[in-house]
């Protein structure tokens, strides 16, 4: 397997990169004034709903201000605007916010246009219900991969992932896979950036990566057994396409379900063909 696979010329892939600099530290570029296309005010709105997730629903304009590092006055100007235009609700006599359903329209208009979930969505099914495990397809954003659409096993109650949940991209087997299946210059970029932010684990994270990028060239597929969660195994397989850019599949289960050997002689070899085909239904429209 080629790891780069995605045919794009340097200039599109020093492009992406340089857009990479920009999602992966909003904050600093905001104080950069050597950009004229970028609006600081508008980056710094949106990086405030970037603040709330699953884990943090409801926040505040002291710990917005303390997760942006943007001033508590500038964060309470942000919070009333985007509270007016419906992307942020104030809870009752409280101080606090939660995001609204303007954000959740944004969202679903997102995932609709994301066309290769229809064609997708039957082959998942059928390979989820072969195998007996969860089967989900994912992209990357930032530092991390969110799930676009997942299929559930019936006989597997542990293994819930909701599409928009997000895992991390150093340590599991899809975020391997899309680093794997990405220009030499942008994972470089990325690795860098991971580097950062792993600095007392990176030489492990980085014997992880250099092994699950010699399973991708020698087997077409990235594995991470144990190492996301101790007790999860799984395997994952990019696809790129034209239109729809970098997907990444993967199916994963608990570790006394699913073994290397399963992973690596069942599993890996059948999520290449889905993926094969989901590519090929894909070409032929």
């Amino acid at each position: 397997m080629d790891l780069n696979t995605d045919n794009v010329t340097q200039e599109q892939a020093e492009k992406k990169v340089n857009f990479d600099e920009i999602r992966l530290d909003p904050i600093s570029h905001i104080h950069r004034e050597n950009n004229p296309q970028f609006i600081a005010s508008l980056a710094r709105g949106l990086e405030i709903l970037r603040c709330f997730s699953a884990s943090s629903q409801v926040l505040g304009n002291q710990e917005l201000s303390q997760l942006t590092g943007l001033p508590k006055p500038t964060i309470a100007r942000i919070t009333n605007t985007l509270v007016s235009l419906g992307y942020l609700k104030q809870l009752p006599n409280s101080t606090k916010y939660t995001l609204d359903t303007g954000v959740l329209a944004l969202g679903y208009a997102a995932l609709s246009n994301i066309s290769a979930r229809i064609h997708a969505r039957p082959l998942m099914e059928e390979m989820s219900k072969a195998v007996q495990a969860p089967v989900a397809m994912a992209t990357r954003d930032r530092l991390n991969m969110v799930y676009l659409d997942v299929v559930q096993a019936e006989s597997n109650l542990t293994m819930r992932r909701p599409v928009g949940s997000t895992i991390p991209l150093h340590n599991t087997a899809m975020g391997r896979a899309c680093l794997a299946a990405i220009p030499e210059s942008e994972r470089h970029f990325i690795m860098e950036a991971l580097e950062k932010r792993h600095k007392n684990d990176w030489p492990m994270i980085k014997r992880g990566l250099e092994r699950a990028f010699h399973d991708y060239q020698k087997y077409g597929y990235c594995l991470s057994l144990s190492e996301w969660h101790k007790e999860v195994n799984s395997v994952a397989v990019p696809m790129i396409h034209p239109l729809h850019g970098l997907l990444v599949f993967n199916c994963g289960a608990p570790s006394y379900l699913v073994n290397q050997e399963k992973l690596e002689n069942e599993i890996g070899p059948r999520l290449i063909h889905m993926v094969q085909n989901i590519q090929d239904s894909l070409n032929s429209l």
